[in-house]
């Protein structure tokens, strides 16, 4: 059966404070109850005494006004036991019962004496002897009703009894509210964990609270930010899983393809010997044979390579590279600029991985101004040192990517080109990472930036661990 945390904490605090104010309310009502007694006793002990030492005579009447201002019956006997005088009328049962009260010399405790029932009421009585200032002798029973006497004393009782309900209600509602305040915020973070584990990731709020229940929430709120990036993480390694399996008969086939082009183009040099130095074929070959490491590259997409680095001078390599997009910069009339120190940049790497990335690189910024027409359209790439590490960066004219793919730009099939895939910067960050290095897009100015960061050859050899391509 399930045991709410709220019925938990409110029956036990509950049950503790409610037993102490019953007992103590119950023991104020009994005390204020005795009190009330003894006075009343008192007051009626004063008023007998008053009779049975008077030196007037007691007749009716002053009988009666001692009742009024006592509130007790009183009946005069004889020194012979006769009914001399009362304050109430005394029919035959009466006075034979009265007659039957025992006689003491000192009024004793009317609470203790046994109960005397008369016509149909019931009273506590006591008979003491009568002084010589009466006049005659004899003796004065005293009766005093029963439930007078227990009136005064529950009258008594009742303010105790009231304060202590007042107490108990009061006790009760404090204790239901400091258990809600304890138990609501965690139904919260109840609530909370279920929502994460549907793969809600928002952060939990929980205001103005400093105590362990706060440290709780910001424990989960680490929590789920954490399960978010693992989350992403493995998303991200089933897209790319996801891209080898569909691709790989694809790109088996345009292997195929590339190849056979390849092959008719030295067939074609064999047969033009002429044409066989021409740029134009010899940069067809160069593609060629790029597209042929790209697809190798993709069918081993999210999974390591088996290439060994090797010691890459950056700045040799970006020009390579550059030769084979001068044509295009060329044909759409795009400013190209190339900064590079006259010292090597060289890191420990895979050379058709970095040539990869490169490629995407540069061919993203000339996509990126050659689609906004050839007015100050300008591509700049910069290489330098900073510090232990070569730092590559490529720069456009361009508007920028778009805004609601801004933060996701590195990750698979994420993109806002009509024909594009989402796959080069994708590509792009993972080949970096296993190269230990980083890479970053940043708005400077009218400019868009992509930079990338590589561990130069002797930051690289300081570790011990081989590069994980």
């Amino acid at each position: 059966m399930r045991w709410p945390i709220q019925i938990q904490i409110l029956v036990p605090m509950l049950s503790v404070v409610v037993a102490a104010i019953v007992l103590t309310a119950g023991a104020g009502a009994w005390v204020s109850a005795v009190h009330a007694s003894r006075q009343q006793e008192e007051r009626l002990r004063s008023v007998v005494q008053t009779l049975t030492e008077a030196a007037f005579p007691l007749t009716e009447s002053v009988l009666r006004q001692m009742s009024g201002l006592s509130g007790a019956e009183f009946v005069l006997l004889d020194r012979d036991g006769s009914f001399h005088s009362a304050t109430r009328a005394m029919d035959p049962n009466a006075r034979t019962a009265i007659a039957q009260v025992r006689n003491s010399l000192e009024m004793a405790s009317l609470a203790e004496s046994p109960p005397l029932v008369l016509g149909s009421r019931c009273y506590l009585a006591a008979r003491v002897p009568v002084g010589r200032g009466s006049g005659r002798g004899g003796s004065l029973v005293v009766l005093y009703p029963e439930d007078r006497w227990e009136a005064a004393a529950r009258q008594a009782a009742y303010p105790a009894i009231l304060v202590g309900a007042l107490a108990a209600a009061g006790a009760a509602s404090v204790t239901a509210l400091l258990a809600r305040r304890f138990v609501r915020p965690i139904r919260q973070l109840g609530d909370r964990a279920a929502q994460i584990a549907a793969g809600d990731f928002r952060p939990v709020t929980l205001r103005h609270r400093q105590d362990e229940l706060g440290e709780l929430a910001e424990s989960i709120d680490r929590m789920t930010e954490q399960l978010s990036r693992y989350e992403e993480e493995v998303r991200r390694s089933e897209r790319l899983r996801t891209l080898g399996q569909l691709g790989a008969g694809l790109a088996h086939q345009l292997r195929n393809a590339a190849t056979g082009a390849l092959m008719a183009l030295e067939l074609h040099r064999n047969e033009c010997p002429a044409d066989a130095n021409g740029e134009s074929l010899e940069v067809a070959s160069r593609q060629l044979k790029l597209m042929e490491s790209y697809l190798k590259r993709f069918l081993t997409l999210g999974r390591p390579s088996a290439a060994s680095p090797e010691k890459l001078d950056v700045g040799i390599l970006v020009e390579e590279v550059l030769t084979l997009v001068g044509p295009a910069c060329h044909h759409g009339k795009i400013e190209l600029e190339v900064v590079r120190p006259d010292e090597p940049l060289e890191v420990l790497a895979e050379r058709a991985a970095l040539e990869q990335v490169i490629v995407n690189l540069v061919l993203n910024a000339i996509e990126a101004v050659a689609s906004h027409g050839p007015d100050g359209a300008r591509v700049a790439v910069e290489l330098r040192r900073d510090g232990g590490r070569a730092v590559l960066c490529f720069q456009d004219s361009g508007p920028g990517p778009a805004p609601d793919t801004a933060q996701r730009l590195f990750e698979p099939f994420m993109t806002d080109k009509p024909d594009g895939t989402g796959l080069g910067l994708a590509v792009a960050r993972q080949v970096v990472e296993q190269h230990r290095g980083t890479i970053r897009w940043e708005r400077r100015s009218s400019m868009t930036a992509f930079t990338v960061e590589l561990p130069l050859v002797e930051q690289t050899a300081a570790h011990a661990a081989p590069v994980d391509c």
